[in-house]
């Protein structure tokens, strides 16, 4: 895989899952989500009803291992609970090089 998909779909994820925030954003966005489940929900289901382009969704079955249909779901669910953990951290999600640690995140290591 061309690391050039693999950067577009890191960039892609992070804008849909997070929106580029501010550092300072990203944190009260983090406090929030810890330890509320009903929260995370509605982040998911919110990252579910973007629409990913076929591109984005092709590369990420393939980063992934999983099946195109199960990308969308799984990469928001992965990346809502790293979230909540604290494991996501800002850096991983500001526009840009894509982070070993983001991608060990949509992988599910």
């Amino acid at each position: 895989m061309k690391p050039i998909r693999i950067a577009s779909f890191a960039l892609a994820l992070t804008t849909l899952a997070s929106c580029a925030p501010s550092q300072g954003e990203y944190e009260k966005i983090q406090t929030a989500v810890q330890g509320r489940p009903a929260l995370q929900r509605a982040i998911v289901k919110d990252c579910i009803s973007k629409r990913w382009s076929k591109s984005d969704l092709e590369t990420g079955a393939l980063l992934m291992s999983v099946p195109v249909n199960k990308v969308q779901a799984l990469t928001c669910k992965r990346l809502t609970s790293a979230l909540a953990s604290g494991r996501l951290k800002y850096a991983d999600v500001r526009p840009g090089q894509p982070t070993v640690n983001l991608i060990k995140i949509v992988q599910g290591r």
